[in-house]
């Protein structure tokens, strides 16, 4: 950068060095211009001065021995500098030079962010800002354009309010991705870098599964649902599972999606229908989940993903399958024997989900809590549990109970556990 010397002050050390490393966002204009204060703290002599630089000048002042302070100014409120743009230094006739450094970052006012990615990607989408329904803001402030699908936006000329962000234009053969789908809420302050990122998935169209139905609920603190899904090429490979408010919103307690791994592996292993139970544990109370929608959609190994598909909870007809009793038992040290007694009196049973309490640090690094397993990603259908081994990774000591949930066609959802599961 270019030096600049202050020619009006005592030559030679001690020096006062001031550097500023400026970065900004893609799109972001960076200010061509920033103004250094420095003053002696004491004020006894008399050195009191205004600098005005651009960012990339490296100033370096002959001063003498002292404590010096340096305010950073000039700045537009969309530039942030790190750990404040006030320091302190001391130099002391031992000193040769005392560096200041200060590390700023510019950022638009709301930064989009586009990240598509897949089989036949949509080029550009079409964008629109306008202000949140009920929260003011006028028409004036509604914006609208055009940006690549893998391109940021910055708009710099809001006024500070809640925004709803939309995308559209987005091609048939393509799924957003993202928390909110093609709606996103954000509020825009004046400080500036309020970021949000539409994540989008396209896929081949002749090779992309189809979810055909889904059916969940929510009991005992765990969302369970049944699916059925067909893929051209037979290898449905997992599915994302989340629990929104209806609008693509997650509202689990970490906003994040679940995915599972592995349908290939399984039951389910070339087959071009796939019919499918699941089940997640996350603990929320079940009046929180009144009224709330089941959402999944299924991607083959390929990463050809399916369009997502809602179902609210609650929406069940019919009646809750009957589990009357069921017992898991320890065979020697081989495996875990499982047994049940029920019944469905609307005969549309689908099948049940497996999954094993286990002993912490059972399947990854212990954490307190103790691990959950599962057997097939897939699920079964029918009643018959299959025999849980416990001659290879699981120990027979290892785990701590057993756990199924029943689903029938509508989504009425049974979970039950066995806790003793000793010969």
């Amino acid at each position: 950068g270019v030096a600049c010397k202050d020619t009006s002050a005592p030559p030679g050390p001690p020096y006062l060095a001031i550097v500023a490393d400026l970065s900004t966002l893609p799109g972001v204009v960076a200010p061509t211009a920033i103004t250094y204060r420095v003053r002696e703290l004491s004020g006894t002599l008399a050195i009191d001065r205004r600098l005005r630089v651009t960012p990339n000048d490296t100033i370096i002042l002959p001063v003498p021995p002292a404590t010096y302070v340096v305010d950073l100014e000039g700045l537009p409120s969309s530039c942030q500098v790190r750990d404040g743009g006030q320091r302190a230094i001391v130099l002391s006739e031992a000193d040769n030079t005392g560096l200041i450094r200060y590390s700023i970052q510019c950022r638009g006012l709301l930064n989009v962010e586009f990240a598509t990615d897949g089989y036949d990607v949509d080029p550009e989408f079409i964008w629109r800002i306008r202000p949140a329904a009920g929260v003011g803001g006028s028409a004036g402030a509604e914006r609208t354009g055009i940006a690549g699908s893998n391109d940021t936006l910055v708009v710099d000329d809001l006024p500070a309010g809640d925004y709803t962000v939309q995308l559209a234009g987005v091609s048939p053969n393509c799924v957003i991705t993202s928390d909110g789908g093609a709606r996103q809420r954000v509020a825009v302050d004046s400080t500036g870098g309020t970021t949000i990122a539409f994540r989008v998935r396209c896929a081949r169209e002749s090779a992309r599964p189809r979810i055909l139905s889904l059916a969940g609920g929510y009991v005992l603190g765990s969302g369970a649902f049944t699916f059925r899904a067909v893929d051209p090429d037979g290898d449905i490979d997992g599915y994302v599972w989340d629990l929104t408010d209806c609008e693509g919103n997650s509202v689990l307690p970490d906003k994040r999606e679940r995915t599972r791994r592995g349908i290939r592996a399984g039951r389910a292993a070339g087959t071009d229908t796939l019919v499918a139970v699941g089940a997640f544990e996350i603990g929320l109370p079940d009046a929180e989940l009144v009224g709330r929608c089941t959402e999944l959609r299924v991607f083959d190994f390929a990463a050809n993903s399916s369009a997502i598909v809602t179902h609210r909870i609650g929406s069940a007809t019919g009646r809750v399958p009957v589990i009357a009793g069921l017992d898991a038992r320890l065979v020697g040290t081989q495996f875990v024997q499982t047994t049940l007694s029920g019944s469905d009196a609307d005969g549309d049973l689908v099948g049940f989900f497996v999954a094993v309490r286990l002993r912490d640090g059972t399947l990854g690094t212990p954490d307190g809590v103790p691990d959950l397993g599962i057997m097939d990603p897939a699920g079964y259908l029918g009643t018959a549990v299959p025999n849980i081994p416990t001659n290879a990774r699981l120990r027979w000591d290892d785990i701590y109970a057993v756990i199924l949930w029943f689903l029938d066609a509508s989504g009425n959802v049974v979970r039950v556990e066995d806790t003793n599961i000793l010969p």
